[in-house]
């Protein structure tokens, strides 16, 4: 993949790094606090009326150490995308990127595993970030597939053809599609969802 491409995936993936830095500290910023116990219930911040709860949650376990097969061939193909996924080890969450050599066109999925572990999963994490001031931008989004969406970043990026997709799998759990370099809102978004909706399929074993 280009280094423009791994950059741009780089850069977007600091968006959910950011949701896990929430929860350190100290005085090195960035030092997670351990958690204790399971990180369920708890993290999801239940009473919070502004996020949906997930009705039947799906284990995405499996998938931590390749997150890549959360996504199937045939998907990335109809997308654009002909060479394999690209595993990204360096970040809080466990990632995926693909990319169109000589285009700007790309795609990024996340599994956010890594934000459940430090009591920050799901879409309650997503807006403790943007109530902290981690995220300045967060917005709900269609629901796919019956599960509960948001639009989230460091700002709303879709009229520059790039959307950040987050679906709620469970009540502490996310997956995430971010989809860049797009002529439009309509295909970044659109592609983003479909993305969104195969890793679902995926999740349900269809």
């Amino acid at each position: 993949m280009p280094n423009v491409l791994r950059n741009r995936a780089a850069v977007a993936a600091l968006v959910l790094v950011s949701v896990a830095v929430t929860g350190c500290t100290g005085e090195t910023p960035g030092t997670p606090t351990p958690t204790t116990g399971t990180s369920s219930a708890s993290s999801a911040s239940p009473d919070d009326p502004d996020v949906p709860k997930v009705a039947t949650p799906l284990d995405a376990s499996k998938y931590v150490g390749d997150v890549c097969k959360l996504l199937p061939a045939a998907t990335t193909a109809e997308l654009g995308f002909t060479e394999p996924g690209e595993p990204k080890s360096d970040t809080s969450n466990p990632a995926c990127s693909w990319g169109i050599r000589g285009k700007a066109a790309s795609l990024q999925i996340i599994l956010g595993s890594g934000n459940r572990e430090k009591g920050m999963g799901g879409l309650a994490g997503l807006h403790k970030a943007k109530k902290s001031g981690q995220l300045r931008f967060l917005e709900p989004g269609p629901e796919v597939d019956g599960y509960p969406t948001v639009y989230y970043g460091l700002a709303d990026r879709r009229a520059s053809g790039n959307c950040d997709l987050s679906v709620g799998v469970a009540d502490d759990l996310t997956i995430s599609a971010q989809a860049e370099g797009y002529k439009s809102e309509q295909d970044s978004c659109g592609n983003a969802q479909k993305a969104a909706s195969a890793m679902i399929k995926t999740l349900k074993g269809a």
